[in-house]
């Protein structure tokens, strides 16, 4: 620990060891201290209207309950200090309101606590391994877990932008295969397998309009072989578009030569 530390220690001792009520309030003045080293800011006690104003003062009556409970704001994010007293030692809890995570950070023995951190000249390494407990179990789990939520939003952020980036800006064309050997097996049909080339008996929607189709029975612009010759009468133009003379019998006719 640097020097100039231990001396925003002292400071912070001597301010609020006039509120030290219980042996464990040593603890918890000490464990605020690091908080504020750590870019921490007290809000107030629980249940209170005033932590929309953080700073680095306790609150007024702090060391009064058997359990602690006080409010810390970092980086925008709300977090909940408690510690309580179990048997000889204690135990904290820093509690993170947004993603409802817990550090915890125990202390063995409380009077052996304090006596090291009311005479931390004469107990550095004590003193030192204490705060080396509360910073790595308490503290710095919470400040890890902000910073990896942080790293994880700028990173999908920058993938996102890059991924936009890199879409083309029109729809790749369809490029034909450079001409190659013939092909022994000829792909026959494939035409009809494949409207949108062209040919084969399925309907393209691309071919041109074909003239219409006045032959009845025969649905219009429909692909249909003619059921007869277009015209099998040369000399006689339009013979089958409508009756000739010898269609009808003739006035008189009188068949029964066959009967």
């Amino acid at each position: 620990m640097a020097e100039n530390s231990s001396k925003f220690w002292f400071l912070t001792y001597e301010y609020f060891k006039k509120d030290v009520i219980k042996p464990e309030d040593n603890l918890v003045i000490l464990v605020h201290w690091l908080l504020l080293r750590n870019n921490f800011l007290v809000l107030g006690l629980d249940n209170e209207d005033n932590i929309e104003q953080p700073n680095d003062i306790l609150p007024t009556n702090w060391t009064e309950k058997e359990m602690y409970k006080l409010h810390y704001k970092y980086d925008d994010q709300l977090f909940v200090l408690s510690g309580v007293k179990a048997c000889d030692g204690f135990i904290f809890n820093l509690y993170n309101v947004l993603t409802k995570n817990v550090a915890s950070a125990a202390i063995g023995n409380v009077n052996s606590a304090v006596k090291w951190i009311s005479d931390s000249a004469n107990n550095k390494d004590k003193f030192y391994e204490t705060i080396y407990l509360l910073e790595t179990d308490l503290i710095k789990p919470m400040q890890k877990e902000n910073e990896d939520k942080k790293n994880i939003g700028t990173q999908t952020k920058k993938e996102d932008d890059v991924s936009i980036t890199q879409l083309p800006r029109h729809s790749p064309v369809y490029q034909p295969e450079p001409c190659g050997p013939i092909n022994p097996f000829p792909l026959y049909g494939m035409p009809d397998l494949n409207p949108l080339g062209g040919g084969g008996m399925l309907f393209d929607p691309f071919m041109q309009r074909r003239r219409p189709n006045n032959g009845r029975g025969v649905l219009p612009m429909a692909r249909f072989d003619p059921i007869r010759p277009i015209n099998p009468d040369p000399m006689m133009p339009g013979s089958f578009s409508r009756p000739r003379p010898d269609h009808m019998r003739p006035p008189d006719f009188d068949d029964s030569l066959y009967m």
